[in-house]
């Protein structure tokens, strides 16, 4: 038993000095210009004990997306809520600000962070759904998306500014944008019908 804590502290030690070369080395360059070798040089491992965790970068930066998507499901689950609230959501990302650098770095891939939001996003649109009925899938899609570019870009802000602001009043702003906009979408929507 405590030759397994022992292992389990030093994979964990392993893990993140990974991550943390990784990092630094993605706040440098893209994906695709790194190298193990340079993980491994800057994390001072051999290349058998990175391969031993990851298959390559990109699946280092896909563990590293999947920390972040279960940071996420866990807060939800924490709460007992179906959807994070816009606070919950800037709070765990400043828990994990780390990993913010995977998507929202000078090489980060914002793409994969949409993908996060969209999926936690669906419980407002839905809510929408029930709440007007006479907004098309179409519609829906259309404002879901643009509900997520406008939370996507306030993450990014906040990340770019090294999350000085305070997760409730960032939270607070982007609700009242995207709950105004919501409402202006669907009255115009109504109104053409």
């Amino acid at each position: 038993m405590n030759a397994m804590k022992k292992e389990d502290r030093r994979v964990r030690y392993t893990k993140l000095a990974i991550r943390e070369s990784f990092l630094a080395l993605l706040s440098e360059k893209p994906i695709e210009k790194i190298s193990v070798t340079e993980i491994c040089k800057r994390a001072d491992i051999n290349r058998g004990t990175f391969y031993s965790h990851y298959a390559d970068p990109f699946d280092l930066k896909h563990q590293l997306e999947l920390e972040l998507t279960n940071a996420f499901a866990e807060s939800r689950a924490a709460l007992g809520v179906k959807r994070l609230s816009a606070v919950d959501i800037f709070r765990v990302l400043k828990e994990n600000r780390e990993l913010c650098g995977v998507f929202y770095g000078p090489h980060g891939d914002s793409k994969a962070m949409r993908s996060i939001i969209f999926e936690y996003s669906g419980g407002y649109v839905e809510d929408l759904l029930h709440d007007c009925p006479a907004l098309s899938e179409a519609h829906l899609r259309c404002l879901r998306e643009m509900l997520v570019s406008a939370t996507s870009t306030m993450l990014k802000y906040w990340y770019e500014h090294e999350m000085k602001g305070d997760p409730e009043i960032m939270a607070k702003a982007l609700e009242s944008f995207c709950d105004g906009g919501a409402l202006s979408f669907v009255q115009r929507i109504e109104s053409q019908d």
